[in-house]
């Protein structure tokens, strides 16, 4: 999900991407960590009173832009050559030539830490969950998706290779019939929605799942369709303020969320998750049309680099909560600490979770991602040479 289409396509490098990918994995992270953490999000700063619990404990929700981000990366590339890809073989390979190897070993690895405890603590057979991990069809079951034994940030891996192998169908329809194309996957997100709301007695299962969500990549490509045709225009600056406020309205989504008992939770999340992506949506557009300069403030160097760990990060982050929390580290003697160890242990808990996070991140990225990458790419090279 790396902002990576420059390269494939010649164009200028586009901060917005990577900006609105940081914050977005950074706050459901905070999300995720919390959760185990139950650190009280305030602070005072120069007198004033900031709560943020009302984002942090909705902070999940933010994971539908991540997916908007996949729709609008891969298919701007293909905008002025009308939606089709030449080598269609090749872009499933190179997708997974960028998600299988940092993807299978935290598969392995939390198969292993579940294995050495001997039992799965999820509810199915230890085989079956990694099983279903291993064909990215954890997210059609409860016990290999929400009750699984293995990395549950995991899901939105098969969500993204679900929509990889639909992909090339929709970018071409997009190219020819955008607004048809477009108004069609958005009434099916919706109609699927309206299904789960009422008929699913489990909202739990239903609510993540991909013709749900398919409105979400529909918005990325349509911000996507819009900016490249608008892309011999002059830019101005009074975009920015337009990019900025639709990046506020995000998470002013987040902010007005009250919902309490998971079922309401659950239906909220459906309920705004088309707003929420149009706002993700506007951002981009909006940020597309400001003068390049823009780009130069907001890509700078830590943005660039939280951007291309952010994989690993999310995929790994709240596996590191759980094992460092199950280990004990930092150390605690109460059994549930973040009710009992008071907020010293709590600050020292997040903190450790995110720098655990990020360095891991950082190594694999650097050490196991990208290495990988580049030499499956390279194979591929030689077979078609020989």
């Amino acid at each position: 999900m790396r902002n990576s289409y420059s390269v494939n396509a010649g164009r200028r490098y586009f901060a917005a991407a990577d900006v609105l990918r940081v914050l977005c994995i950074f706050t459901v992270a905070w999300f995720h960590i919390w959760q185990q953490s139950w650190l009280d999000p305030s602070f005072v700063i120069g007198g004033h009173y900031f709560d943020l619990q009302r984002i942090v404990r909705r902070g999940y929700m933010l994971v539908d832009l991540t997916l908007l981000l996949t729709g609008f990366l891969l298919y701007r590339p293909l905008v002025r050559s009308g939606g089709g890809i030449a080598d269609v073989k090749g872009f499933y390979y190179r997708r997974l030539c960028r998600i299988l190897p940092c993807y299978l070993l935290a598969v392995f690895v939390a198969a292993i830490f579940a294995a050495v405890r001997g039992r799965a603590v999820g509810s199915a057979p230890l085989w079956r969950d990694l099983l279903a991990h291993l064909t990215f069809t954890h997210t059609f079951s409860m016990d290999t998706y929400y009750w699984t034994s293995l990395n549950a940030a995991l899901w939105t891996v098969a969500v993204e290779m679900q929509f990889y192998l639909i992909f090339p169908l929709l970018a071409r329809a997009f190219g020819k019939r955008p607004a048809l194309t477009f108004s069609l996957m958005t009434l099916a997100a919706l109609v699927s929605r309206a299904l789960v709301a009422a008929r699913a007695h489990e909202l739990s299962l239903w609510v993540n799942q991909l013709p749900c969500m398919l409105d979400l990549y529909a918005l990325g490509m349509l911000a996507a369709h819009f900016l490249e045709k608008r892309g011999s225009a002059p830019r101005r600056w009074v975009f920015l303020p337009l990019a900025l406020a639709a990046l506020l309205g995000a998470f002013a989504v987040l902010w007005r969320q009250n919902a309490v008992g998971d079922a309401e939770i659950k239906t909220a999340q459906l309920l705004w998750r088309l707003p929420l992506g149009v706002c993700g949506a506007s951002f981009l557009y909006f940020a597309g049309r400001a003068p390049e300069r823009a780009d130069r403030v907001f890509g700078n160097r830590p943005v660039r680099f939280l951007s291309a760990v952010s994989y690993n990060f999310y995929i790994w982050h709240q596996f590191l909560a759980v094992k460092l929390k199950e280990l004990h580290i930092p150390a605690y003697t109460s059994e549930f600490p973040q009710m009992n160890e008071g907020r010293v242990w709590q600050t020292n808990y997040t903190l450790l979770c995110f720098a655990a996070a990020f360095l891991l991140a950082a190594a694999l990225t650097y050490f196991v991602e990208k290495p990988a990458g580049r030499a499956l790419l390279r194979l591929r090279e030689r077979k078609e040479k020989a």
